[in-house]
Formats: structure tokens, sequence, C-alpha cells
């Protein structure tokens, strides 16, 4: 494949990936605007619960009942359409963290892919003996091997969890 071959390939993948983003995003904000609709309905059938329980206390009239059937009935299929949605929100939401994680685990691969070829290139010239080369690339392959762990201490870091020392304390402890 030539240079030329491998520039189309991988535009052609990141315009693909930038539009499943794009329409995953879309979608998820399009679930989150037909959560609020439904919650802005059921908040009106609440409000209505509570004038009439409301009435029902002033009047304290022990012969009537407080009776919202009629209510509790309309809002039956919005509760379940609310559910329904929670359901797809969170679906989508880990659709999307799920691409989030490969997408940034390829990255770390290619990095890896990289540092590979620019020791090889170096043992290839003579600058590095091959103890030196094995000793940085057993190194780079760590990362990728403690992949997920690196990324839990990153995350601890960016939440304020754990300070910078101790971020690069933990960090160097896996990596020897």
């Amino acid at each position: 494949m030539d240079m030329f071959e491998k520039a189309a390939k991988a535009a052609k993948n990141l315009g693909s990936n930038i539009y499943n983003t794009t329409k995953d995003q879309s979608e998820l904000a399009g679930l989150n605007v037909q959560k609020s609709l439904i919650e802005k309905k059921l908040d009106d059938s609440y409000c209505e619960i509570g004038k009439r329980y409301v009435e029902y206390i002033t009047k304290c009239d022990t012969d009537s009942l407080f009776n919202v059937d009629d209510i509790l009935e309309l809002i039956k299929p919005e509760l379940q359409k609310l559910s329904d949605i929670k359901i797809q929100i969170s679906d989508k939401t880990n659709l999307i963290k799920a691409a989030n994680d490969a997408k940034e685990y390829k990255k770390a691969e290619n990095n890896f892919a990289e540092e590979k070829a620019r020791l090889d290139k170096a043992l290839a010239m003579d600058i590095i003996t091959q103890a030196e080369y094995y000793t940085k690339l057993d190194a780079a392959k760590k990362r990728i091997d403690n992949y997920d762990i690196i990324k839990k201490i990153d995350m601890q870091y960016e939440m304020g969890i754990i300070s910078k020392e101790e971020h690069d304390e933990k960090i160097n402890a896996i990596l020897r």
C-alpha cells in the first residue's frame, strides 16, 4: 500500500469515526429532549394530584374519598416511556463510552507501534544496544499491557483524588 492509499484510508476512517460519534451524540441529545418533555408532562400531572389533595384536606369531608385514579391511569404510558428512554440513554451513553475507550486504546497501540518503529530504526543504525532496545520496548509494551490500570490512575488525577506526585509515582511503579 503506497502512502496515498494509506492517507486515503486514514481519512476515510477518520470521517467514519467522526460521523459515528456525531450521530451517537445527536441521538443521545434527542433522547434527553424526549426525557425532558415526558418529565414536564408528568410534573403537570403531579401538580394536579397535589391540587386535588389540598382540596381534599381543606374540605376534610370524611364522606368523599381522595381519588386520583384517572390521573394515574393517564400517566402510566408516560411513566413507561420515561423508563424506556432512561434505558436507551444508558445504553447510548455506554456505547459512546465504549467507542471512546476503544479509540483511546487504539491510540495507545499506535503510540506503541511508533515507539517500536523508532527503536527498530535506532537498533538498525546501531544507535542503541540490543539490551537498551529490549528495555525500552518492554517499557513501551507495559503501557499497553497495563492500559486499564494507567487509565484509572489518570482519571484519579484528573478528578483530584491524587496529586501529580502520587500519579507519577503510581505510573512509574507500573512501568518498572
